[in-house]
């Protein structure tokens, strides 16, 4: 049996498991750190978090799974995109992490929109500017911060500097360095329009290097940190949501990840690089030849927290209840905008409606129409995928709603899409793991690691009745709610 770690470095935790060659968890560890909020937009966190978080749940996860340090062989890592700090030649801190929430460069994004256009910056990188991204964050140094921006050494996101930290190389991968909007994904390299406007030099960026490729060995001191040894080698990561399709074993085109949680991302398996005029986000994908095409439902996942804290009821019990409203909840529709209206629609001022509410309903009957409204954000996703030439074959679906059978049934039978949920909820780290599975040579290829690795414990076939009530109910919401 040979052992690999995956380390997942996300927005408010790490994340470590230690997994074998045939995708068997053996343990995991688990760290928590804080967010900083400020009066004008700022959440930030520390860079020093992610490592010292990263120590303890290695450790967590070696102990918990009886493996010792000295029989792990390969790291490699998932992380959030677009939290950008500053560091000095030395590589520390100059500041905390500007994260992927943080707004306060709002009024530089539009100055980058103004001067180099929007389209430009979305056709080069894939995404579409705004406050978030590490383009307008650089601008807002140079102009609030400058005595940082001229001390600053290399402007760098979470990949890189847990890189950094566990090998000494200042690498990066294309799928965190699209979403800085500094990075030209067509041609493979920065963007020195972008770079020029924004008084910085390639020389203050990482190297950009594929997902998966070998970075080098664990330093003496991350060796000593993490409880391992100066052999193990450190492979190249990838954005948490290209490492949770590998995990998933989301890897052929018109696979679709539906990745579950606060906001749902829906990211699907291309052979090319998509752009629209939607805005959906092209990168590049872990798997050699193939590309994502990411779009995210801000709020679909909270929408049902907000409401069962607004009742005081539980997620099994509204799970039960809702069950059997389908028939008595036919004429109820509700659109799940509490935080805007995400992909395609990308409106943060349009409201949730709640449309068809009569005396007879309770409070099961409105569980019932959010998720399926939900359900029909999914598929108008789908819809404009499909639109775009993407095909949609079948859905990969993680988190916590995958295992919630009404709410899992909902988007199956509104999609008319078979649903496969994984055995293992954390996708992330386990695409890690298959990164440095590849990484040491065990198998021939990164799609066929995840064809070994990835464990499904549920398919799930749409049921042809419920696809053809909710064929003809979409086609009401879509009219009601977007006319």
């Amino acid at each position: 049996m040979r052992y690999v770690i995956g380390l997942d470095v996300g927005t408010t935790g790490t994340k470590a498991v230690v997994c074998d060659e045939s995708g068997c968890i053996h343990g995991k560890g688990y760290r928590e750190y804080e967010l900083m909020f400020g009066e004008h937009g700022e959440v930030e966190q520390r860079a020093q978090d992610w490592y010292e978080a990263a120590k303890g749940a290695v450790r967590e996860a070696c102990a918990a799974s009886g493996v010792p340090g000295s029989a792990i062989e390969a790291v490699s890592l998932s992380t959030q995109g677009g939290s950008m700090l500053a560091v000095d030649r030395n590589f520390a801190p100059l500041t905390n992490v500007m994260t992927w929430m943080d707004q306060r460069a709002a009024a530089e994004a539009d100055e980058l929109c103004a001067a180099i256009g929007t389209e430009e910056l979305y056709r080069a990188s894939g995404w579409k500017p705004g406050a978030a991204y590490d383009c307008a964050k650089i601008l807002w140094l140079r102009r609030h911060r400058p005595e940082i921006f001229a001390r600053t050494a290399s402007f760098v996101t979470t990949l890189e500097y847990m890189n950094m930290r566990l090998t000494g190389r200042n690498v990066s991968d294309p799928s965190n360095a699209a979403i800085r909007i500094l990075y030209h994904i067509r041609e493979g390299r920065y963007d020195q329009r972008i770079l020029s406007f924004l008084g910085i030099s390639v020389s203050q960026l990482p190297q950009i290097l594929p997902a998966g490729c070998e970075i080098g060995c664990l330093t003496e001191a991350a060796a000593r940190d993490l409880g391992l040894h100066t052999g193990v080698r450190v492979y190249n990561g990838a954005h948490d949501q290209y490492c949770a399709s590998l995990g998933a074993g989301a890897v052929s085109v018109g696979d679709m990840l539906v990745a579950t949680g606060t906001a749902w991302v829906v990211l699907g398996v291309t052979d090319r690089l998509i752009t629209s005029d939607t805005y959906v986000s092209p990168g590049i994908h872990p798997v050699k030849g193939l590309c994502g095409a990411m779009a995210s439902l801000v709020s679909a996942g909270s929408v049902l927290k907000w409401y069962k804290n607004l009742i005081g009821e539980d997620y099994a019990s509204l799970d039960e209840g809702a069950a059997l409203r389908r028939d008595h909840a036919a004429d109820l529709f509700f659109a799940p905008y509490l935080g805007g209206a995400g992909f395609p629609h990308a409106d943060p001022n349009t409201p949730s409606r709640l449309i068809g509410l009569k005396l007879a309903h309770d409070r099961y009957d409105i569980a019932r129409a959010l998720m399926e409204g939900v359900a029909f954000e999914v598929r108008t996703v789908l819809e404009e995928y499909r639109r775009l030439g993407c095909p949609v074959r079948r859905l990969y679906m993680t988190g916590r709603t995958a295992h919630s059978r009404l709410w899992r049934g909902l988007v199956r039978d509104v999609a008319g899409c078979e649903i496969l949920v994984t055995d293992e909820p954390d996708t992330c780290c386990v695409g890690a793991a298959m990164l440095a599975v590849c990484g040491i040579g065990i198998y021939p290829s990164l799609s066929e690691t995840a064809g070994r690795m990835s464990r499904i414990s549920c398919r799930d076939i749409p049921d042809p009745e419920n696809t053809a009530f909710y064929q003809q109910k979409y086609q009401r919401y879509q009219a009601l709610i977007h006319p």
